[in-house]
């Protein structure tokens, strides 16, 4: 297989987006008294005058700690390293409304109601004197002690009597920052209320663990950072912090550091030279780039010349050389494959009754290299351990099989029965077909028609229905060729199974997409995939085969099974389609982006490709399955990941608030890295936005005459999501 590069870093904007200002609650967080009263025109009336009904309620929302699942994404990814410097970080909420459900800073009046009770702050190595190298060490305190406050910090004022009795007890996280330092990094309230916004669409990923907004339906708050990242290779942390209780910054004089709730914290390591951006990631799976291409897998070449032609051929088929220890004993070369190979491999010729009884008819002999190929006969052996290891499986399926050699015995019996009815004795004489009388079921032939499972036929003939009534004969389902993983789907569905056929078929269609298989018996080379590479492959048919005839092989006697291992063959076709290709990502790709965009896509005038399994496989290698090899594949940053700041060379490039053109580039880009009025410098070196100024200059641009509102803001610098597309052409024979 060839792979050609027909994008790089370009804008995935197939998926539309809306940002919002904010999302509102109808009732914010607090204490409430409700007073009813009842007055008539005239207080002569009996009973016009009544006492006023007063009822206290509290309406309560998230306030020294949330769920870690209300997190829905956090850019940069958490422990991630790359050229971060230009982008703003943020941090994307599940709950739409949290950002608003509170005031910030006490009282609130003359402070903007639109402005969030939360802000996102980030910090470098060396600011928080809590924790110096910038690892997210926070403290914590009980809900009580940070009520009643610390002598030697400024903590938040709020009123006892509006949190709940049963919280004082609990713990919260808190930071202890240096006035000064908060002072620089944290706008006022007008710059956060444009530092956070709610956004809408563009979803492309499965909720998290635990959420219930399906995808692409909910909307999510986005709360971002005024400061960028350092150039250098330093670390950050950023702490997502309540505001409730404190006083806006630089409106106290007293010097003590101020104590924060932290609610979610992450970090992050920026470094312009890094190779741990998404697009440089990404671009090395470009042609070119030797082992990190996209390429299919296969072992690698010896490094040493001169490799024999029938052994290089071997190793271009995928295979890989074995130890093998033979039933003797003794110890040989052997070669073996696994399931994914960088060619079609050719159909696994079969025993006459479909099914291998062992591993041992597995091993095929290599003639010329005369050795042995033990991949067919590991994948048996593989299937039968894991049956083995699942009692649940493995109790079902041997139940399943003995209610089977009943039935069949008692299919016997009622046959032997019915032949003794009709054709009497041998010595009697035969009675001519038109006027012999068909003797009536015993009651023992009616208990042995029940347990066959005719139990209509029966209630027939002993209630004597009329001959238009007589139930008709079940139609016999065909059931597929014995083996064949790729039987065509019925038109109709099959028959009602039983439980544990359920069960078992239900079991076995996971296995049939590897579900359990060590990764070694996968990719039995770690050579085969190596750090931040893209492989391809075919799966063998003939590898799965063996691998469900070993998980069949529990308790399994021939010609006595075999009605019960066509009805799995049934069920089994209609379990979904068998893994025909897939794909290998071992890419720093896979932790930093958890919802990366992995889709494959077919050639024109051809129906879609199926993924029929997607799961990351340990820390960094991702593993999806297709019902057959894609025409292209494109990887992309996730909608939900939206980026916040400047482009490469420090520019922001307003966008059209128009109707009909809302997101068009202008083409007048304001430059912000070095421009003093729009970003300062503090004494330590962070670079802080200017949100304020920023976004009046933006409005100039874009908007003449008026103020940018968060969505308009957070519009202007949205940075696009980049997207990497890989073509292919041809397959290996």
């Amino acid at each position: 297989m060839t792979t050609h590069p027909t994008e790089t870093s370009a804008p995935a904007d197939d998926m539309p987006v809306a940002f919002f200002d904010h999302l509102l609650p109808g009732v914010e967080a607090g204490r409430y008294r409700i007073t009813v009263e009842q007055r008539l025109p005239t207080e002569r009336l009996p009973g016009a005058r009544l006492d006023p009904v007063t009822q206290t309620l509290d309406v309560r929302a998230a306030r020294f700690r949330f769920d870690p699942t209300w997190v829905h994404a956090v850019y940069p990814p958490a422990h991630s390293q790359g050229p971060f410097h230009g982008l703003l970080p943020h941090i994307t909420l599940n709950p739409a409304a949290l950002p608003w459900e509170r005031r910030p800073f006490t009282g609130g009046a003359g402070h903007p109601t639109r402005a969030p009770w939360l802000a996102l702050v980030l910090f470098g190595e060396g600011e928080l004197p809590g924790d110096p190298n910038a690892l997210g060490t926070t403290a914590s305190v009980p809900v009580r002690a940070l009520l009643d406050g610390d002598p030697d910090v400024t903590g938040p004022a709020l009123d006892r009597n509006t949190v709940d009795p049963a919280l004082l007890d609990t713990a919260c996280r808190v930071v202890d920052v240096p006035r000064e330092l908060l002072a620089q990094l944290l706008p006022g309230p007008s710059g956060l209320a444009l530092l956070a916004h709610v956004r809408a669409g563009g979803e492309d990923a499965s909720p998290a663990d635990g959420q219930d907004i399906p995808p692409g339906q909910g909307p999510h708050a986005v709360i971002t950072t005024a400061r960028f990242p350092g150039v250098d290779r330093e670390r950050h942390v950023a702490h997502l912090v309540s505001l409730e209780g404190h006083h806006p910054p630089g409106t106290s004089a007293d010097g003590k550091p101020v104590r924060l709730v932290s609610l979610h914290s992450w970090t992050f390591t920026s470094c312009a030279a890094s190779g741990g951006g998404f697009g440089r990631l990404a671009g090395r799976f470009a042609p070119g780039n030797g082992e990190h291409s996209a390429a299919p897998l296969r072992p690698s070449p010896a490094a040493v010349t001169g490799l024999p032609e029938e052994l290089d051929g071997l190793l271009e088929q995928g295979m890989v050389p074995m130890a093998h220890v033979t039933e003797s004993g003794e110890r040989a070369l052997a070669w073996y494959s696994g399931p994914f190979l960088p060619r079609v491999a050719p159909e696994l010729p079969r025993p006459p009754d479909g099914r291998f009884p062992d591993s041992d008819g597995l091993l095929l002999h290599e003639p010329r290299t005369g050795t042995f190929a033990t991949g067919y006969a590991c994948a048996w052996n593989v299937g039968r351990a894991l049956a083995l290891a699942d009692p649940g499986f493995a109790t079902a399926l041997v139940r399943l099989r003995h209610r089977g050699r009943l039935r069949r015995a008692s299919d016997l019996q009622y046959a032997t029965y019915r032949r003794q009815a009709v054709h009497g004795t041998p010595s009697a004489a035969p009675v001519p077909r038109a006027t012999a009388p068909i003797a009536a079921p015993t009651p023992r032939e009616g208990f042995e028609e029940l347990l066959r499972g005719d139990a209509l036929g029966v209630l027939a003939a002993t209630l004597g229905l009329p001959e238009d009534e007589e139930p008709r004969p079940r139609a016999v389902r065909a059931a597929p060729a014995p083996g064949r993983l790729d039987a065509p789907r019925r038109p109709d569905a099959p028959r009602p199974a039983s439980p544990d056929t359920q069960e078992a078929a239900t079991w076995l269609a996971g296995l049939r997409t590897l579900g359990g298989v060590p990764f070694h018996c996968l990719v039995p080379d770690e050579r085969m995939l190596p750090p931040e590479s893209l492989r391809l492959f075919h799966v063998d048919r003939g590898w799965l085969d063996a691998l469900l005839d070993g998980a069949r092989s529990l308790d399994r006697h021939p010609g006595a099974d075999d009605a019960t291992d066509a009805e799995l063959d049934v069920l089994l076709a209609w379990q979904g389609p068998v893994p025909a290709a897939g794909l290998l990502l071992r890419s720093a790709l896979v932790p930093g982006w958890p919802t990366l965009r992995a889709e494959a896509h077919a050639a024109p005038g051809t129906p879609p490709v199926e993924v029929i399994r997607r799961e990351a496989l340990g820390a960094d290698v991702l593993l999806m399955l297709f019902d057959r090899m894609p025409d292209r594949l494109t990887f992309g940053e996730p909608h939900q990941g939206l980026h916040f700041g400047m482009d490469d060379r420090g520019n922001v490039a307003p966008r059209s608030l128009a109707p009909g053109e809302v997101g068009r580039p202008l083409g007048r880009p304001v430059h912000v890295a070095t421009d003093p009025t729009l970003t300062v410098t503090t004494p330590a070196g962070a670079r802080v936005l200017d949100v304020g100024a920023l976004a009046a200059r933006l409005a100039e641009e874009c908007k003449p005459g008026s103020a940018l509102s968060p969505a308009e803001f957070a519009l202007q610098l949205v940075r696009a999501p980049e997207l990497l597309t890989l073509t292919f052409e041809g397959s290996t024979p």
